[in-house]
């Protein structure tokens, strides 16, 4: 029973520390990420991966209303999550977007900001150091931070002299000492954050897991606009209990307004709608394809879309099949486990199965190719081999577009 817990289940952790204003009153959290239970530090590796962690734990698992109640919830954001095309969250209403001192503030990131400012999104400027060409994003922004450790006294007084003229609510940052406390109360500072308040608490629980697979097809379908069905919608979420978790979850927090019960899947995916499944469902992707994993992602999804192309090019039935055999035939590399123990825990037809593990029939003729060109082993027929080729290219250009939509 406990292996199977632990591989059903896995440990998420938040830590929080408290924005307060000069009477000590908190205003806000900063939630940073955290590797696990354990770890005293964020030890970030892929800073997309982390922001979207933050977000899911928030929402899925840890409630957002348990973590900072009704104060604002303040969130790192490196600039490709605030450059992704489905990338703002889908709860917005106490969420403090701080956009990252290594963004990159050109035309590009504005651009991004606006929309995002549009959307309903609060924004903060992290570590920030004004220079006159950076005016455009004082404007837009409701926050900005200033690190006075980094800056020193002398720095940080004339950043926030720089600061005056603009409609923007300061944040001490790095506050370690009563002195520095003091200096910043002086000077007009509202806010303030550091250890001299207190140091990030851990806060954990245990996450329902959700297989990578299931999060791949279901984005994929709500992509696909032109064939969008909620019957394979519902198909797909029903397919993974850790999925329906996170779903139920977050339509059960105060945050949704709902007051109805859900007892069906069906009406979940109606409940949440096709645009706020796609953002959680993009949230759940990055969250889970971090690192390694996200090179991982890429490979999945040529291999999917090759074997699919293939299938159209020929004019072979059942064209759709070919593209989750694809995902499938990569699910030892994923679990660490054996393909047939895997795919003999998910309800696919036998035949189907063989296709995959045994390269039978035409589906598992078709992957048989599709694995040979990917890892250039011997294609006999220059037939096959000019198919592949240019089916490949065509794989390759969707897998891109696909991957910047998520």
């Amino acid at each position: 029973m406990a292996e199977q817990e632990t591989y059903v289940y896995s440990d998420v952790a938040v830590a929080r520390q408290p924005i307060v204003d000069e009477h000590l009153a908190v205003m806000g959290y900063e939630l940073l990420y955290r590797k696990s239970a354990l770890a005293h530090h964020a030890d970030v590796v892929d800073e997309v991966g982390a922001t979207a962690q933050v977000i899911s734990a928030s929402l899925f698992e840890l409630g957002m209303e348990n973590l900072v109640g009704s104060n604002k919830a303040f969130v790192n954001f490196p600039r490709s999550y605030l450059l992704s095309a489905n990338g703002i969250p889908t709860s917005r209403e106490n969420l403090v977007v701080e956009v990252l001192e290594t963004a990159g503030f050109d035309a590009n990131l504005l651009a991004a900001l606006r929309r995002w400012k549009s959307a309903g999104c609060l924004l903060a400027l992290d570590d920030f150091v004004f220079e006159t060409k950076l005016t455009p994003f004082v404007e837009l922004v409701d926050y900005v931070k200033l690190d006075i450790l980094s800056l020193g006294h002398d720095g940080f007084h004339q950043q926030v002299d720089a600061l005056r003229g603009f409609d923007v609510k300061l944040i001490a940052e790095k506050v370690e000492t009563w002195e520095d406390y003091q200096f910043c109360r002086l000077l007009g500072v509202e806010y303030f954050q550091g250890y001299f308040f207190e140091k990030p608490e851990l806060m954990t629980t245990k996450s329902s897991r959700v297989n990578s697979m299931t999060l791949l097809r279901l984005m994929s379908s709500l992509l696909d606009t032109s064939n969008l069905n909620v019957d394979d919608i519902e198909q797909i979420v029903s397919q993974d209990a850790g999925l329906v978790h996170k779903l139920l979850r977050y339509l059960n927090s105060p945050m949704t307004g709902l007051m109805v019960s859900v007892d069906s899947v069906r009406l979940a995916v109606m409940l949440i709608g096709v645009e706020k499944l796609k953002a959680l469902t993009n949230l759940l992707l990055m969250s889970e394809m971090v690192g390694e994993q996200h090179a991982l992602l890429e490979q999945i999804i040529i291999r999917a879309k090759h074997a699919e192309l293939m299938a159209i090019y020929r004019s072979y039935d059942n064209q759709d099949k070919y593209f989750l055999a694809g995902m499938l035939s990569m699910m030892d590399v994923c679990t660490g486990m054996p393909l047939e123990e895997v795919l003999g825990e998910l309800p696919l037809p036998n035949e189907f199965i063989n296709a995959i593990v045994h390269r039978a029939g035409r589906v598992g003729e078709t992957l048989d190719l599709v694995d040979r060109y990917s890892n250039q082993r011997s294609i006999d027929s220059d037939q096959d081999l000019s198919d592949l080729k240019g089916t490949y290219l065509a794989a390759l250009k969707w897998s891109d577009e696909f991957l910047t939509q998520i």
